[in-house]
């Protein structure tokens, strides 16, 4: 039977209702109208959130995404600018392996090459997406309606097996209104169930050079937390009591429980001083679903926070261009990391027996290295009541263990990811890969869409809630309860930083000051109010305690915002590694 005739824009959105997408992020455009149009009678199962700026639609997507790890958003966009204002949250997404679908309006086919209203075309005609192709994990210009059931089929496809990227799929305004007569998409008949598992013969030898070490560790980044891999992680680390760190980047973060006795914290540059100490003494490392970017290698120095070689490196992940990419490898296995730790357990456990690691003199040193990073802590939190490390100690001490934190760039999030217990995966949400500013914020609005009955607190700091703070009125729009942390130090605090440490103390453009030299403060309260969402201010650590306290039960859009110490070098926290960043004053 063929089925009734539906135009291109209803059946793109018929396709994503029927793929399990529930949200479409995006703002209106001539380029786009009809998309929205389309969309419009198909709440509940398919809700439009009216962003204020669509790359902050994209990262409400992003952050979506990130909190289910199951189901991708969608973003729309008009053609033009509205199209290239994507290009921040597509590189976000993509560099930390998260996904959405975009469907972004383009000109006429018929017009194509003609320099039209909004067209790039001096080098290809309608050239948006070729620009974005870095940027994305596949894209699609539909020029026919007859195309459709295949685009969106690979679309969905691509987005979400393998290595997650987000997707772009072109759709000209004739398409979008042209009708056509097409069954919609079996997704079911286009998508694999099945992981990647690793060659055997690589799993064994693997497991041999690891119940030969003597001092072994794991990092994991977000491959672990993407493949729901926590529980044979944990059984892992405990069969072998090798210690767990975790990459800077992405959702690393919560994919080994943070609490648990192996865990040893973060290396690299914003590291600490117990995981670059056990990452560079160690004699065999098994890497899962990870980068090794700079900044958690300390800019790959060796010996300041790994020793690759004469460490042994074992690396397993999805990708295989990121295995041998940045260290020689030992042993290289391209699997789904889930796949690959249960046949590395498997096998381990045939081989070998279990370690009583805890009367190891390799666990012995964790513990003494655990007891000075405490120590450290401590000492961080007192000296200075105001700075971030303190205000840190208090968010944990008041949210629930499964809350949701997302971050933004700067020294919120070099401290977070230095100091944040995540206690599960996906609690811990952060541009790391590509260090984008402004992200916290919608990343938050995506989470707490995707987990609603889950508390979800965005951490800004001033700098970066100035861009994206349009977005909470998208919040009181939609009564949505979270929170904000803004994190106020009056400036671009963490590259004034880098100006006094590397700089000589030559300070530019990253204290918010007048013409005059005088100190420029926003009114936080003003600008918070005036979207219609609650605020609450603290100036020492007890208020910042109630006042978190306080937005958590209030189920409203809510900004505490803490003023803390901004004195360098009490403004940051301590490093234990290396960044290189080049300065022409040396280093």
């Amino acid at each position: 039977m063929t089925p009734d005739p539906r135009t291109g824009a209803q059946y793109a959105v018929e396709s994503l209702k029927k793929a399990g997408v529930r949200y479409m992020f995006g703002i209106p455009g001539h380029g786009n109208v009809s998309i929205f149009d389309a969309a419009r009678d198909l709440a509940p199962d398919l809700n439009i959130v009216q962003a204020k700026h669509e790359q902050w639609g994209g990262h409400m997507a992003d952050g979506y995404f990130r909190a289910n790890r199951r189901i991708p958003a969608a973003v729309t966009t008009s053609v033009g600018p509205g199209a290239t204002n994507l290009a921040t949250a597509f590189a976000t997404a993509y560099v930390d392996s998260s996904t959405f679908i975009a469907i972004t309006g383009q000109i006429q086919t018929y017009l194509f090459g003609m320099g039209i209203f909004q067209e790039i075309e001096r080098q290809h005609w309608v050239d948006y997406a070729n620009a974005m192709n870095h940027m994305v994990k596949g894209s699609w210009q539909v020029t026919t309606t007859q195309q459709l059931p295949k685009v969106m089929a690979n679309a969905m496809r691509t987005a979400l097996t393998g290595r997650p990227g987000p997707v772009l799929i072109e759709l000209p305004m004739d398409i979008q209104v042209e009708r056509v007569a097409l069954e919609l998409p079996d997704f079911a008949l286009h998508t694999t169930s099945w992981r990647v598992r690793p060659d055997p013969d690589s799993i064994r030898r693997a497991a041999e050079l690891l119940l030969s070490a003597q001092r072994p560790v794991i990092l994991i980044g977000g491959g672990v937390t993407m493949s729901g891999a926590t529980k044979e992680l944990v059984e892992l680390a405990e069969f072998l009591g090798a210690p767990v760190v975790c990459s800077f980047r992405g959702d690393s973060k919560g994919g080994f429980p943070e609490d648990h006795e192996l865990y040893a914290f973060h290396p690299g540059n914003v590291g600490t001083a117990v995981s670059n100490e056990i990452t560079k003494n160690a004699d065999v490392l098994l890497a899962v679903g990870t980068t090794f970017s700079d900044e958690t290698t300390s800019s790959y120095v060796p010996g300041v926070t790994f020793s690759v070689p004469p460490t042994k490196l074992i690396h397993i992940d999805i990708d295989a261009h990121e295995i041998g990419k940045n260290y020689p490898t030992t042993i290289g296995i391209v699997a789904d990391a889930r796949a690959g730790l249960q046949d590395l357990l498997s096998t381990l456990t045939s081989l070998g027996e279990r370690r009583r690691y805890q009367d190891s003199a390799w666990f012995g040193r964790l513990k003494e290295l655990r007891a000075g990073w405490a120590e450290d802590l401590r000492k961080l939190r007192s000296e200075v009541p105001m700075g971030i490390p303190n205000l840190l100690r208090i968010m944990r001490e008041r949210l629930p263990r499964d809350a949701i934190v997302t971050v933004s760039a700067g020294l919120p999030q070099e401290i977070l990811s230095q100091q944040w217990v995540a206690y599960g995966p996906g609690t811990f949400i952060s541009s790391g890969g590509f260090s984008t500013m402004g992200f916290a914020l919608p990343a938050a609005i995506g989470a707490k869409l995707a987990k609603p009955s889950t508390s979800v607190v965005a951490v800004e700091g001033d700098g970066s809630f100035m861009m994206n703070s349009v977005e909470l009125s998208t919040a009181v729009q939609l009564q949505i309860p979270l929170v904000v942390v803004l994190l106020n130090n009056k400036g671009w605090v963490s590259i004034r930083d880098l100006q006094i440490r590397s700089f000589k103390n030559r300070l530019i453009a990253t204290e918010f000051s007048r013409a005059d030299g005088s100190e420029y403060s926003i009114d936080f309260e003003k600008l918070t109010r005036s979207y219609g969402a609650e605020y609450l201010r603290a100036d020492d650590p007890d208020s910042f305690g109630r006042a978190l306290g306080e937005a958590l039960g209030m189920q409203v859009p809510t900004v505490v915002e803490a003023l803390v110490e901004r004195t360098f070098p009490k403004s940051g926290t301590k490093s234990f590694g290396f960044w290189d960043i080049p300065s022409p004053y040396g280093r």
